[in-house]
């Protein structure tokens, strides 16, 4: 997990307000995650929360993010769901591969 935390960390702002440069910087993080991502398995116990679906509100911030383009602020996002969320529970897991593979890997060449 440090790994995955290093590369989003240089990128981290919700208020994405550090230039068209920095936002295009944090897009290539995302897909550097997104393949690191990629390397590791998910986790085979299941592990207790609160609530089952509580990670779904980062999901829909990140979704969002993606969609108005504010690479940082995902990043941001994404780190927040790794620090309250069981980050490697296969019903995160999927998901987020399943969304950064859509919004940030389909234009990758």
């Amino acid at each position: 997990m440090d790994k995955l935390y290093s590369i989003l960390k240089p990128h981290d702002s919700w208020c994405n307000d550090e230039g068209e440069e920095k936002n295009l910087e944090a897009r290539k993080a995302l897909q550097d995650f997104y393949r690191e991502l990629k390397k590791l398995k998910p986790s085979r116990k299941y592990e207790k929360n609160i609530l089952h679906l509580s990670y779904i509100p980062y999901l829909v911030r990140i979704k969002k993010a993606l969609n108005e383009k504010k690479y940082m602020r995902a990043c941001n996002e994404l780190i927040s769901l790794m620090h309250y969320e069981p980050f490697l529970q296969g019903r995160i897991y999927y998901n987020i591969l399943n969304l950064l593979g859509k919004e940030v890997m389909k234009d990758y060449t």
